[in-house]
């Protein structure tokens, strides 16, 4: 596409969505709560929708995998005629009479296969022959007949023949816990970006006093200098730092609307429509938390997403050796067939002779077949064990790795809390310094450079703090995650 229809196509939904919103009164601003933002992050979000479709495509699978024991209606219908005009013996040509012979043929039946791998085809053929040259003065010839096979060792019993609707099964499970891995990593993603606004806010109002600091140092040291009490460059260097502090304001205004945006788009689907839309939230509560590795380890064990198909991935894969260890087998086969026929002159007849059972035809028979040393049946079922032992390897691997994500994650929880309590006392130590410098400097014995430091530190000391609260609720955020259990914390059931 040019540069030129991108604008056109980019100016066309602008004025489409001008024009939707005409009609309708937009909100001007959004409150929203942690918990209300996660209930609409699960009815819009994209991601989460998309993935919803994987159970039902999986569903539609298990019906494929199980249509192939439909049995299958044929009905055909032929005609046919052969001429014979000459013939010839020894090199010569005869003089004979031309002679016709025609088929007509009409047949339908049903075929299929079990469950247990038995074949069979139960059918009925009506055939009428005429011509010149017919012997016989019996035209019409019906059969009703029954055709079995069973086999007794490959591709014999539901085990085998089931397998593929066992794996589909299996997917269907698969693709419900990759679903619910969509939807925690959604919730923990919204919880993120949610503590990250809140921060946001926090930090804009922490630069916005730490500019009301600055000016008004620099209001009283204009006063001072008027009487001579302060050299210029105390005035100069405040308002130095009100002009810097200008800019940290800004860019942190920036930050908000841009975590703002990051909330809209996880939380709808119009996001054109909410470009406009002010957002505020209810700084998030932080949760309690008590350190609980080995509980932990057991949910996550119980509801991880990945660990759950872990599990279902081994399963499938012993599915797979159950499958191929059968293809090893030889084919022993019984076979059987019984035929119901009926000869007459006319059509009526000819049916209704097949009931009388008096000319009847049937076979019996085994069928005994095995590749001279089924190399490839051999390799296919050391390959499935060897995937079956990979992925064992690969599920100790993977509960190793979950103790490790529990314990780091219940770790990063306490440390956080700690963080609090050192950020407060630090806080707290900053502005006491402050308040001491800005008697200083009002004493004589302080300086502007000291006084605007001290600001620094205390808003450094500000924002610590806040962090630290904002890395504790990811923290816990993250510990659901890594346990499986952030659908149970927030009361979510799944479809």
């Amino acid at each position: 596409m040019s540069r030129i229809s991108c604008h056109l196509l980019l100016v066309l939904l602008l004025s489409a969505a001008a024009q939707a919103g005409e009609g309708t009164a937009r909100p001007t601003v959004l409150r929203l709560t942690l918990e209300k933002a996660l209930e609409l992050a699960l009815a819009k979000n994209f991601s989460i929708e998309v993935q919803r479709f994987s159970p039902k495509i999986a569903q539609e699978a298990i019906r494929a995998e199980l249509g192939r024991f439909d049995p299958r209606l044929e009905l055909s219908a032929t005609t046919g005629e052969t001429t014979r005009r000459d013939i010839f013996e020894n090199g010569l040509r005869l003089e004979t009479k031309p002679t016709t012979q025609r088929l007509d043929q009409l047949s339908g039946g049903i075929a299929g296969v079990t469950s247990w791998g038995t074949e069979y085809d139960l059918g009925y053929t009506t055939q009428r022959r005429t011509g010149s040259d017919i012997l016989f003065d019996t035209p019409y010839e019906s059969t009703a007949g029954l055709g079995l096979r069973q086999p007794l060792l490959r591709n014999a019993g539901p085990s085998v023949n089931l397998a593929q609707v066992r794996i589909a099964r299996n997917n269907v499970r698969v693709s419900e816990w990759q679903l619910r891995d969509r939807v925690i990593e959604v919730m923990t993603t919204l919880s993120y970006v949610f503590n990250d606004l809140q921060l946001a806010i926090e930090n804009r109002a922490v630069a916005e006093r730490s500019r009301e600091l600055a000016r008004t140092l620099l209001g009283d040291n204009e006063k001072r200098e008027a009487f001579g009490a302060l050299a210029k460059l105390d005035v100069t260097t405040a308002r130095a730092q009100v002009a810097s502090r200008e800019e940290g304001v800004i860019l942190a205004e920036r930050n908000v609307l841009d975590n703002e945006n990051l909330l809209k788009q996880l939380t709808t689907r119009d996001i054109l429509q909410m470009l406009d839309v002010r957002v505020e939230i209810e700084p998030p509560e932080s949760p309690k938390f008590e350190a609980n590795v080995l509980g932990g380890v057991r949910d996550a064990l119980a509801l991880r997403p990945d660990y759950r198909q872990a599990l279902l991935e081994l399963e499938r894969r012993h599915i797979t050796v159950v499958l191929q260890k059968n293809q090893t087998l030889p084919r022993i086969d019984l076979t059987g067939s019984l035929d119901l026929l009926g000869l007459d002159t006319d059509y009526a007849t000819s049916v209704g002779r097949i009931g009388r059972r008096d000319n009847r035809e049937w076979t019996a028979g085994v069928l005994f077949s095995i590749p001279l040393g089924n190399r490839a049946a051999h390799a296919n079922l050391s390959a499935a064990r060897l995937e079956v032992a990979r992925s064992l390897v690969a599920l100790q691997q993977l509960e190793q790795q979950i103790v490790v994500d529990v314990d780091n994650a219940s770790g990063q929880i306490v440390t956080s809390r700690q963080r609090i309590a050192s950020t407060v006392e630090a806080r707290r130590l900053a502005r006491e310094s402050l308040s001491a410098g800005e008697e200083r400097l009002r004493a004589g014995t302080g300086t502007t450079f000291e006084v605007l430091e001290l600001q620094e530190k205390l808003a450094t000391s500000e924002y610590a703090e806040l962090l630290a609260r904002s890395d504790y609720n990811k923290a816990v955020a993250e510990y659901h995650r890594q346990t499986g259990t952030s659908l149970r914390v927030h009361g979510v059931a799944m479809k």
